[in-house]
């Protein structure tokens, strides 16, 4: 078959083929010159379904439009008129690589254009959008000069009311009740953050993902999306902060110096607009406030009143946000606070209990207390407590000595004690009592009941098991005191000895912590208590701030009964760690009693195990470095002033001084391959008398 190119060289030569008209011919000519490769790629049935399916009246447009504009098959401008996207459509179905579809003269997709403006052709979009733009007026619900669609709002009051007056659903994807709509694809209903987006490539991150926005800058994805409304910054235009949606070169500039009227600012205050749609998050915090507490119960909005307070002055706003719509700890208050009883520490514990639901409970609990809502308490032994219930309820057929045992010795002893519990104290009670069950499931395998284990068979069943298993040993002298076992030996459970560090070592990491400034603060502190006075990292933690003693230029720190000073180095960082408000009402809201507070939860301290990872990530070794603190303290104090000034016991107080007492008077070992033999000093003829 011949191409395109033959069919008009044949009509030249023979002045027009049979059925081929003058005008048909000259467009096939504008084609073939507009396309030179359809020489080899388009052949004449082709052509002829190409071009002479074409009306006369459309083969004319095509013709008039080709004339004007030669390069309108390639050049995808937007002048091209309906035929004339329809030839280029023909031509890339039939192959034609080269042609350019012709693209919106407003958002610059690929579209059919059939409406003009003034310099080219829009979409349907476009030009719907166009068009209420014109009617531009005061907006009676934000009062701001915008387009006005609908009913005298714009488009972001008009959709909120839209949204506010549609029938809310469960969505079939995130599970939330919301405005749903349903999925053109696989018919689920979803909300708008769960409808699927077509994926393209983000103009600021090149990534191919879901398109959140399209900005003048073009498509962006969820995560720029959000970054740059966040994080609004001057622009390099105006100088007005806002968030920098366009590109003026290489230039970030805001919205309205790009061509366009999204300038995302609040439209009460006039600060840049965050996530939260036209307002900021401080202007929309007290709405979400008001609009979560107000469908409680009208006893519980009185009684959390403070936490509406203290939420609505929240110092990071976003946050806040985020918590009352996002949070397991919103929703748990929401569904505990619709029975209409009063929230206290006991219905809390009740919630503990159910499974899965201990963290959201501790985090939830922690809130109250912080906003003033519930008074503090000792969360250690509640949580000691709480596990006792779980292991006795989980083992009932030894539900008669484990409740005596924890109820009657455990706990009062914990509650006995001088110095505040920490999370030592938890699992100290744990072991214990999963000891204790360990032995009474074992003795149950052997046919035998309590009051019949021997001192034989406590001592196979420590055998066969790892050395954990003599944390025993309490059970079974309160089990002999008590009159429910045989009096048996259990000795106390065998600890290494502790290794201590070389002087040198621990002189140059006690001067980093006090001199190395890349360090953070914390660890700098936590370390040089360690390394001074040999504290466990669970009782660095649990410092308060009223610990620190000032007398004049002095400073102490109080870790026992006596204050023991503090080395200037050491006082400035602890001071400036306390920070200004060392002096302030512990519990308060503008401050924390701990020095060690925790990141999210001021009314707790940090956890002894984050502390410890600390310390361990910048080479601190806490073990040795606390053997070397307590072994030199002990060479210059008496029992009871170690006893007194560090807060131990006096019993580890007297084994400490022990072994600094054994480390003084032992000689130093010599290795072997470095002895050698000492002789007489025989002397010299030049030296004899």
């Amino acid at each position: 078959m011949d191409n395109i190119v033959a069919v008009t060289q044949a009509h030249r030569r023979e002045g027009g083929v049979t059925g081929t008209s003058p005008l048909q011919a000259a467009v096939v000519e504008q084609i073939v010159a507009s396309l030179p490769e359809l020489e080899l790629e388009l052949e004449q049935d082709q052509a002829e379904q190409v071009v002479s399916a074409m009306h006369g009246r459309t083969r004319r447009v095509v013709h008039d439009h080709l004339t004007a504009h030669p390069d309108a098959l390639v050049s995808g401008s937007s002048l091209a008129p309906p035929a004339v996207q329809r030839l280029i459509q023909a031509l890339a179905d039939a192959g034609v690589d080269r042609v350019q579809a012709p693209t919106c003269h407003r958002c610059r997709r690929v579209r059919p254009l059939t409406n003009v403006v003034e310099g080219g052709r829009v979409c349907a979009g476009c030009f719907g959008a166009l068009v209420y733009a014109a009617a531009v007026g005061v907006c009676r619900e934000c009062a701001r000069t915008r387009p006005l669609p609908a009913q005298g709002l714009c488009s972001a009051c008009y959709g909120r009311g839209r949204s506010k007056r549609a029938s809310k659903t469960t969505c079939e994807e995130c599970g939330q009740t919301r405005v749903c709509q349903r999925s053109r694809t696989d018919g689920r209903l979803l909300c708008n953050t769960c409808r699927p987006r077509p994926a393209e490539t983000c103009a600021l991150c090149d990534n191919s993902a879901q398109v959140m926005a399209r900005w003048p800058v073009g498509p962006v994805c969820v995560n720029c999306y959000a970054r740059v409304r966040n994080n609004p910054a001057p622009c390099s235009a105006c100088g007005t902060t806002r968030a920098l949606i366009g590109r003026n070169g290489s230039e970030p500039i805001c919205g309205p110096c790009a061509g366009t009227d999204i300038d995302y600012v609040c439209k009460r205050c006039a600060a840049p607009a965050g996530s939260a749609g036209s307002l900021c998050d401080r202007c929309a915090l007290p709405d979400e406030v008001a609009e979560f507490f107000g469908t409680l119960p009208a006893v519980l909005r009185q009684q959390l009143r403070p936490l509406a307070d203290w939420l609505r002055r929240a110092d990071e706003p976003r946050a806040a946000r985020s918590w009352l719509k996002h949070s397991d700890a919103a929703r748990l208050l929401a569904e505990v606070a619709s029975c209409g009883a009063p929230l206290t520490h006991e219905a809390l514990d009740a919630v503990c209990l159910q499974a899965g639901r201990d963290q959201v409970v501790t985090n939830l609990r922690d809130t109250l207390v912080d906003a003033g809502v519930l008074p503090p308490r000792d969360e250690h032994l509640t949580v000691v407590e709480r596990r006792f219930v779980r292991l006795i309820a989980k083992h009932p057929e030894f539900a008669d000595h484990l409740r005596a045992y924890g109820y009657g010795s455990v706990l009062p002893r914990l509650r006995e004690r001088e110095r505040p519990a920490t999370e030592y104290v938890v699992g100290w009670a744990t072991a214990r009592m999963s000891a204790a069950i360990q032995l009474l499931a074992w003795a149950r395998t052997q046919g035998l009941a309590l009051d019949q284990a021997t001192q034989e068979h406590v001592d196979q069943w420590l055998a066969e098991g790892p050395s954990t298993r003599h944390n025993v040993r309490d059970f079974m002298v309160w089990a002999a005191e008590n009159q429910r076992a045989q009096p048996v030996l259990v000795p106390h459970r065998k600890k290494p000895a502790p290794v201590g560090m070389r002087a040198s070592t621990h002189w140059g990491t006690l001067q980093r912590c006090l001199r190395d400034e890349t360090l953070p603060l914390e660890v700098r502190v936590a370390g040089a208590i360690v390394l001074f006075y040999g504290q466990q990292v669970s009782r660095v933690v649990a410092l308060q701030r009223t610990a620190i003693r000032k007398s004049g230029e002095d400073t102490s720190l109080l870790l026992g009964e006596t204050p023991v000073p503090l080395p200037p180095p050491l006082a400035r960082l602890i001071t400036e760690l306390a920070g200004p408000g060392s002096n302030d009402e512990p519990g308060t809201s503008a401050t924390t009693a701990w020095l060690f507070p925790h990141p999210r939860n001021h009314t707790r301290h940090q956890s002894a195990a984050s502390l410890t990872d600390q310390l361990n990530a910048y080479g601190i070794d806490i073990k040795s470095g606390r053997a070397t603190a307590l072994m030199n303290a002990a060479l210059g104090a008496s029992v009871d002033e170690l006893s007194a000034k560090l807060g131990i016991h006096r019993i580890t107080a007297a084994e400490w001084k022990r072994r600094a007492s054994k480390a003084r008077t032992t000689p130093p070992t010599v290795p072997p391959h470095r002895t050698a033999t000492i002789r007489p000093r025989v002397p010299s003829a030049q030296s004899r008398p």
